[in-house]
């Protein structure tokens, strides 16, 4: 069981930066959780319905690489420890560089969705 929600939350990861390099609102929506919220490296909180309008609109992500990630089972609960080099703007401005984020997975009716996301960077290399 454990190697597998490590498998299956490693796919979602990038899933959801593919989806979110896609425009695919759809798979989006069917990752995060109605109670989704991101602590922004911008030091901002963002929703779910404000993450997903970002991502269609203003945050454009023409590349996102996992460099590392590690995921950390709990039952019905995983954390996600990943390092991400993106190449990204928000409404114009360069926001490209590497990431750490940590985010919080929970399994709900059987499927696995992202309640919580935190950001850090872009890092100085």
């Amino acid at each position: 069981m454990i190697a597998t929600a490590e498998k299956d939350i490693s796919l979602l990861e990038q899933s959801w930066m593919d989806a979110w390099v896609a425009k695919d609102r759809a798979m989006c929506e069917r990752i995060l959780a109605d109670d989704f919220l991101l602590t922004s490296a911008r030091g901002t909180l963002m929703s779910k319905s404000e993450w997903i309008a970002g991502a269609m609109g203003p945050f454009v992500c023409s590349a996102f690489h996992w460099e590392q990630i590690q995921v950390r089972p709990f039952g019905d609960v995983a954390i996600a420890h990943g390092r991400a080099r993106q190449h990204a703007s928000v409404a114009g401005q360069d926001w490209s560089g590497v990431f750490l984020v940590t985010d919080v997975w929970v399994r709900r009716h059987g499927q696995w969705q992202v309640v919580s996301r935190h950001g850090t960077g872009p890092l100085v290399e």
